[in-house]
């Protein structure tokens, strides 16, 4: 039912873009002058060739096109994923400690931050097919990660518990990018493609600091990948034309890319008494009955459990980018 949903959402967007695409077209031209085309249906304009001609000036005038061939888009901004399976993994010892406090055991302070915002950057080499319908190849970085912290107290005892999730990977980008001129120098843009996710990798901590200077630490390490991680995107935004060969522009940029689990996963034990332990294996999460409640931590196992308690994470970095940059015509 989630993919579904995913899917859907990506349907609706793509019917936003074609939509708001097929409005723009006809009201920009019909604002570069008056000739005796204002009372043509819709539809017979769309396969006007001498209205295909006007859009082409019109690019051209308002500086959004011209006679350029190639230009680069250099972007940036904050980055939001869903990472349910991660936050999932990596909030046990939180989830343990609201549960201690809900029956009656000790207090608590602070709390866990789900792993959602981030930061991506990037640029596209955009080869214009036509004054309005540019493809481009990108790459680009995505990296979401949170810092959490709990102070459990019971008596005189207390524990500080930390976690530090990262997500990382390098997109690759193929898109389609359309250019629709507003004015002479505002633009409506939007795009859509598919991109290869390369590099992903997961890096979390979970540490516990207990008041006489002792403590113990667990991080996990996962980056190996097994087939083509690729996902999709749509975004729509405007552009301001600084000059006839720049523009700065602002959009939103939504994504579906959903992945299953790592091969491999590397997972290192230490404590202040010097002791270390490192395992290798698969990554699962396993759900444990707490006091009648659910929670759920990482676990990595060298055989495939079969106890039903089990399942294997998938990494969902679905979600969306509020970006902004410059675009480049050469």
């Amino acid at each position: 039912m989630q993919k579904k949903r995913s899917w859907s959402g990506l349907m609706l967007m793509g019917l936003v873009v074609v939509g708001l695409l097929a409005w723009a077209a006809p009201a920009a031209a019909a604002g570069s002058g008056g000739d005796d085309r204002s009372d043509r249906s819709s539809l017979n304009f769309l396969f006007d060739k001498d209205a295909f001609g006007i859009m082409g000036s019109q690019a051209g005038g308002g500086g959004s096109q011209g006679s350029s061939k190639l230009s680069i888009k250099l972007y940036g901004g904050y980055s939001h994923i869903a990472a349910a399976d991660v936050n999932d993994g990596s909030r046990y010892y939180f989830d343990l400690v609201e549960a201690y406090v809900a029956e009656g055991f000790g207090t608590a302070t602070g709390g866990y931050k789900p792993v959602h915002g981030g930061y991506n950057f990037g640029a596209d080499v955009i080869y214009q097919i036509s004054p309005a319908l540019g493809i481009g190849l990108g790459v680009g970085y995505m990296r979401n990660a949170s810092d959490s912290l709990v102070t459990f107290s019971e008596g005189t005892e207390t524990v500080d518990i930390t976690s530090a999730p990262t997500l990382t990977t390098m997109p690759i980008r193929l898109g389609l990018f359309f250019t629709v001129p507003m004015g002479q120098k505002l633009n409506l843009t939007a795009g859509a493609g598919a991109a290869y996710y390369l590099g992903l990798k997961l890096d979390a901590t979970q540490g516990l600091e207990f008041a006489a200077d002792e403590w113990m630490r667990m991080t996990l390490q996962a980056s190996e990948r097994n087939g083509a991680d690729i996902g999709f995107h749509g975004s729509l935004g405007f552009e301001y034309m600084l000059s006839a060969k720049m523009g700065f522009f602002v959009e939103a940029v939504g994504r579906y890319a959903k992945f299953k689990n790592f091969g491999t996963v590397t997972g290192i034990s230490e404590d202040s008494l010097g002791g270390s332990d490192t395992t290798e294996g698969k990554l699962y999460i396993e759900t444990d009955d707490i006091f009648g409640t659910p929670i759920s931590m990482f676990t990595i196992e060298e055989t495939p459990p079969v106890d039903p308690g089990f399942r294997e994470p998938k990494f969902d970095l679905s979600g969306f980018s509020l970006q902004a940059g410059i675009r480049i015509r050469f």
